[in-house]
């Protein structure tokens, strides 16, 4: 019985420990070939994972899409000139 309950509180601490730190922390990746869609800062694309609850953005010259049911939907355009 005390195996258990050592093994139970275990998993809850390790559950916790994951919950903390995945709670609305989005990964911002750059590889050098997406340096020339830098026209939206880290802190756009992290508010927008945020407000999407998502990690997943495509990012290209002309929009920032979110991946949903399926398809790539855009969440933001680049203004033209």
């Amino acid at each position: 019985m005390k195996k258990i309950a050592c093994m139970l509180l275990a998993a809850v601490t390790l559950w916790l420990v994951i919950v903390f730190l995945a709670n609305g922390m989005a990964k911002i990746t750059m590889s050098a070939s997406s340096r020339a869609y830098s026209w939206v800062s880290k802190e756009k694309l992290r508010l927008l994972a945020r407000h999407h609850g998502t990690d997943a953005l495509k990012i290209t010259e002309l929009e920032v899409f979110i991946w949903r049911d399926g398809g790539w939907i855009p969440v933001l355009k680049k203004k033209q000139i």
